[in-house]
């Protein structure tokens, strides 16, 4: 009787531990096995500001990257618009190059996606303000998309 209850509470605590050890447990971005998660950066500017630069690589079957369900929510005291580059580079040995020109609004939300990038290219923002050089607010958000 003793060992048949001593076995059963050990089947429990192994059943227990392999549940969530298996990913039924919280998720965690370790646990998202090469998938991104959601991607954001926000903060103001009034005349340019440059991003750090991002860019993990990922596993040697990926070929290219994009960055898809972007999106830019901008508040200023003026209307307008202002322009976010997206540059990309290889390595950190070459000079950025700009991949997609995006006209935001001043006052509102932008959305956006980048065309294909190279597998080990870092990419950044780089946001200029065309118009009156006025505070704008922004929230940035993206989801890098292995292809």
């Amino acid at each position: 009787m003793k060992k048949m209850l001593l076995s059963t509470a050990m089947s429990v605590a192994l059943l227990v531990g392999g549940v969530s050890a298996t990913g039924l447990a919280t998720p965690s971005k370790a646990e998202a096995a090469g998938f991104e998660v959601q991607l954001t950066r926000s903060g103001y500017f009034t005349n340019y500001v440059t991003s750090k630069a991002y860019g993990d690589k990922y596993d040697s079957r990926v070929k290219t990257f994009s960055l898809t369900n972007g999106y830019i929510k901008s508040n200023s005291s003026v209307s307008g618009s202002y322009k976010v580059y997206i540059q990309t580079r290889k390595n950190s040995k070459y000079s950025w190059k700009t991949v997609k020109t995006v006209t935001a609004t001043k006052n509102g939300t932008t959305h956006f996606t980048s065309p294909k990038i190279p597998n080990g290219y870092s990419y950044r923002f780089y946001t200029v303000n065309t118009g009156t050089k006025k505070k704008v607010n922004f929230y940035m958000s993206w989801i890098p998309f292995a292809n």
